[in-house]
């Protein structure tokens, strides 16, 4: 039996907020994880043992997530192969956001996706451009008066998505499984996740699963973790007006990042309707924000509104209960620890 060590490295805090309650490995960069670039790229097999090594404080949340692997185990065999999924990251999130998301679609995708070139949309009325491939789950349904560009981009649209009426979609892009992009949406260069429902105008955007922004608004050279809500009309700003460099502040420390920077966007947080979000903001897990005017541009975990009060943890777990179950799924044992440790800030 061959053996796959992955191990996070000592640079998880560079990926904050998401690797807060996630191990560096869980990153999504396009349509795929960390962890599936690397099984894909190893050819992982069923006589390949795959052993995760992560933080002592996320290991029984990992275990959770990936029952199939061995997460840190006492001893490791000697003829294993290590990889360390830092050295896959540049030095922080924003380093993914505005890069062509979907790359080397031929190597890794293709033997995601059972696909063909040809396009299996719904209604002869949608437009196509441009000469990159476009695939199309058979499940997935790609409603009238869409227009599908791939002039700087594959296009996927995976199982059993539904891209409603006179979407746009400029590539590279990936519309997830089971994910729902509304009726006129503007989506260029984006990521998104499994179960997600997306409207409104969108560009250069990670989401990771079941995260919605389902209204009008402007959301650009963001990354989004899972389970977020964005209130009708939540808008960020991507660019200073005297287009000079923008500095996110990490809360230990900040960090230039360039001309274009939205928002990282933590696990569980939700904003109102027309939550201003300024250039450059990182928000934390849990947060519900609200309120006139712009946003804090750092936002700690589990903030309530703009004046630096704390949610109430047990309300916070009872719409989470709430959340998940609409979903189908439940707030695992692990889960539920974890949050409350970093609520205590023992993490």
């Amino acid at each position: 039996m061959n053996n796959i060590v992955i191990y996070e490295g000592d640079s998880y805090k560079n990926f904050y907020p998401f690797t807060i309650n996630h191990a560096t490995f869980e990153i999504r960069v396009g349509a795929l994880t960390l962890l599936d670039l690397i099984k894909l790229n190893q050819s992982i097999g069923s006589d390949t043992s795959i052993i995760l090594i992560v933080r002592d404080s996320i290991k029984d949340i990992v275990a959770d997530r990936y029952p199939e692997a061995i997460v840190n185990p006492n001893d490791i065999p000697n003829n294993s192969l290590k990889i360390q999924t830092s050295m896959y990251l540049q030095d922080n999130l924003f380093s993914f956001i505005g890069m062509k998301i979907i790359e080397n679609e031929d190597k890794y995708l293709q033997s995601l996706f059972n696909r063909t070139d040809s396009l299996n949309v719904s209604d002869k009325s949608c437009i196509v451009v441009g000469d990159n491939a476009i695939r199309i789950s058979d499940s997935a349904r790609v409603r009238p008066g869409t227009i599908l560009d791939s002039s700087n981009g594959m296009i996927i649209i995976d199982d059993n998505a539904l891209v409603d009426i006179g979407c746009m979609i400029k590539g590279p892009a990936y519309i997830g499984k089971n994910s729902i992009i509304n009726p006129g949406a503007k989506l260029k260069d984006v990521a998104i996740g499994p179960y997600c429902k997306i409207g409104g105008e969108v560009e250069h955007t990670t989401f990771h699963g079941y995260s919605n922004k389902q209204h009008d608004g402007y959301l650009g050279h963001s990354y989004v973790g899972e389970w977020v809500n964005l209130g009708a009309n939540t808008n960020n700003s991507d660019l200073k007006n005297n287009y000079s460099s923008i500095e996110v502040d990490m809360g230990d420390k900040k960090i230039d990042v360039g001309m274009f920077a939205g928002c990282l966007i933590g696990d569980y947080t939700k904003t109102g309707i027309s939550t201003m979000i300024n250039t450059g903001t990182y928000i934390g897990i849990g947060c519900n924000l609200f309120g006139a005017g712009f946003q804090n541009k750092h936002i700690p975990n589990f903030s309530w509104g703009m004046d630096d009060d704390k949610t109430d943890f047990n309300k916070f777990i009872q719409t989470l209960e709430i959340v998940k179950r609409r979903r189908k799924q439940k707030v695992a044992s692990s889960e539920l620890e974890l949050l409350k440790n970093i609520y205590k800030n023992k993490i």
